[in-house]
């Protein structure tokens, strides 16, 4: 999966509607900064185990190990 983080502190981007069209913004940083597209995996944070987007559900990820369901806001992201 590709994400976007902040040259200057390292933070996810997200994207934003503005007036004028979507922008990527830091919400850390409170402003439109340089970013770069890194390619990451989902990680469980309970165990560290590489896991998968559940295709059954679509609504979050599957952990092997743990034999349960992921919150999509607890995953962790390592790089490739």
């Amino acid at each position: 999966m590709l994400r976007r983080t902040c040259r200057e502190c390292g933070a996810e981007m997200v994207r934003k509607q503005t007036p004028d069209g979507v922008i990527i913004f830091c919400e850390t940083c409170d402003s439109e900064t340089p970013f770069d597209e890194v390619v990451v995996e989902p990680y469980c944070p309970d165990c560290g185990e590489k896991i998968s987007v559940c295709s059954k559900c679509c609504k979050g990820f599957f952990c092997g190990r743990c034999n349960s369901l992921k919150s999509s806001k607890r995953i962790i992201w390592k790089p490739v």
